[in-house]
Protein backbone atom coordinates (compact mmCIF):
# COMPACT_ATOMS: atom_id res chain seq x y z
CA UNK A 1 0.00 0.00 0.00
CA UNK A 2 1.55 3.32 -1.09
CA UNK A 3 1.29 6.35 1.40
CA UNK A 4 -0.99 9.15 -0.10
CA UNK A 5 0.76 11.74 1.41
CA UNK A 6 4.35 12.20 0.28
CA UNK A 7 5.56 15.33 2.80
CA UNK A 8 8.49 14.36 3.63
CA UNK A 9 9.50 15.05 7.74
CA UNK A 10 12.39 15.39 9.59
CA UNK A 11 13.44 13.99 12.98
CA UNK A 12 15.42 16.23 15.07
CA UNK A 13 16.62 15.51 18.58
CA UNK A 14 16.40 17.56 21.02
CA UNK A 15 19.25 17.29 24.15
CA UNK A 16 18.94 18.85 27.49
CA UNK A 17 21.64 17.65 30.12
CA UNK A 18 21.70 18.57 33.70
CA UNK A 19 24.96 18.53 36.08
CA UNK A 20 25.46 17.72 39.69
CA UNK A 21 28.35 16.83 42.16
CA UNK A 22 28.21 14.84 44.82
CA UNK A 23 29.19 17.41 48.14
CA UNK A 24 29.91 14.08 50.38
CA UNK A 25 30.20 10.56 50.16
CA UNK A 26 27.02 8.81 49.25
CA UNK A 27 26.27 5.26 50.22
CA UNK A 28 24.00 3.60 48.72
CA UNK A 29 22.15 1.01 51.34
CA UNK A 30 18.66 0.60 52.13
CA UNK A 31 16.32 3.25 50.62
CA UNK A 32 17.17 4.39 47.00
CA UNK A 33 18.83 8.04 46.28
CA UNK A 34 16.44 10.74 45.75
CA UNK A 35 17.71 13.86 43.78
CA UNK A 36 15.78 16.66 42.81
CA UNK A 37 16.27 19.27 39.76
CA UNK A 38 16.99 22.15 42.37
CA UNK A 39 20.51 20.34 42.92
CA UNK A 40 21.32 20.28 39.41
CA UNK A 41 22.70 22.97 37.14
CA UNK A 42 21.48 23.11 32.92
CA UNK A 43 23.51 23.30 30.26
CA UNK A 44 23.77 27.43 30.81
CA UNK A 45 25.22 26.74 34.48
CA UNK A 46 21.73 27.96 35.91
CA UNK A 47 19.59 25.94 38.69
CA UNK A 48 17.23 22.96 36.61
CA UNK A 49 13.79 23.75 38.29
CA UNK A 50 12.56 20.53 36.38
CA UNK A 51 14.20 17.89 33.94
CA UNK A 52 12.93 17.87 30.44
CA UNK A 53 10.60 14.70 30.22
CA UNK A 54 9.59 13.88 26.48
CA UNK A 55 7.49 11.20 27.78
CA UNK A 56 7.55 8.17 25.02
CA UNK A 57 9.43 10.39 22.73
CA UNK A 58 12.81 10.56 24.33
CA UNK A 59 14.84 8.73 27.11
CA UNK A 60 16.96 9.34 29.91
CA UNK A 61 20.84 8.69 30.53
CA UNK A 62 22.51 8.79 33.76
CA UNK A 63 26.06 9.45 33.77
CA UNK A 64 28.12 8.62 37.19
CA UNK A 65 32.00 9.64 37.23
CA UNK A 66 31.55 9.63 32.99
CA UNK A 67 29.76 6.28 33.03
CA UNK A 68 26.93 4.98 31.64
CA UNK A 69 24.58 3.55 33.92
CA UNK A 70 22.34 0.46 33.24
CA UNK A 71 18.43 1.80 32.72
CA UNK A 72 17.88 -0.64 35.75
CA UNK A 73 19.92 1.37 38.17
CA UNK A 74 17.49 4.56 38.09
CA UNK A 75 14.67 5.83 37.12
CA UNK A 76 13.99 9.71 36.09
CA UNK A 77 10.76 12.05 35.70
CA UNK A 78 10.46 15.67 35.11
CA UNK A 79 10.71 16.24 39.45
CA UNK A 80 12.92 13.63 40.37
CA UNK A 81 16.17 11.27 39.85
CA UNK A 82 15.81 8.09 41.78
CA UNK A 83 19.25 5.97 41.72
CA UNK A 84 18.74 2.70 43.40
CA UNK A 85 20.50 1.09 46.29
CA UNK A 86 23.18 -1.23 45.19
CA UNK A 87 24.85 -1.09 48.16
CA UNK A 88 27.91 0.49 46.55
CA UNK A 89 29.30 4.18 47.25
CA UNK A 90 29.82 7.30 45.48
CA UNK A 91 32.07 9.53 47.00
CA UNK A 92 32.74 13.20 47.29
CA UNK A 93 32.87 15.36 44.15
CA UNK A 94 31.59 12.92 41.65
CA UNK A 95 29.98 14.28 39.09
CA UNK A 96 26.74 12.73 38.22
CA UNK A 97 25.32 14.09 34.72
CA UNK A 98 21.26 13.52 33.78
CA UNK A 99 20.68 13.41 29.91
CA UNK A 100 17.38 14.17 28.48
CA UNK A 101 17.13 13.07 24.89
CA UNK A 102 13.99 13.63 23.17
CA UNK A 103 12.77 13.74 19.41
CA UNK A 104 10.80 16.61 17.29
CA UNK A 105 9.28 15.52 14.45
CA UNK A 106 8.04 17.96 11.31
CA UNK A 107 7.11 18.35 8.32
CA UNK A 108 8.87 19.73 5.98
CA UNK A 109 7.13 21.58 3.39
Amino acid sequence: MVCPDRTPISIRPVVKRYFFQVPEDIHLTGEELVLHPHQFADDTGETAVKFMDFGQEGYFNLYVNGVLQEGKLYQASADALKIAATGQSIIKGTPIILESVGFHVAREK
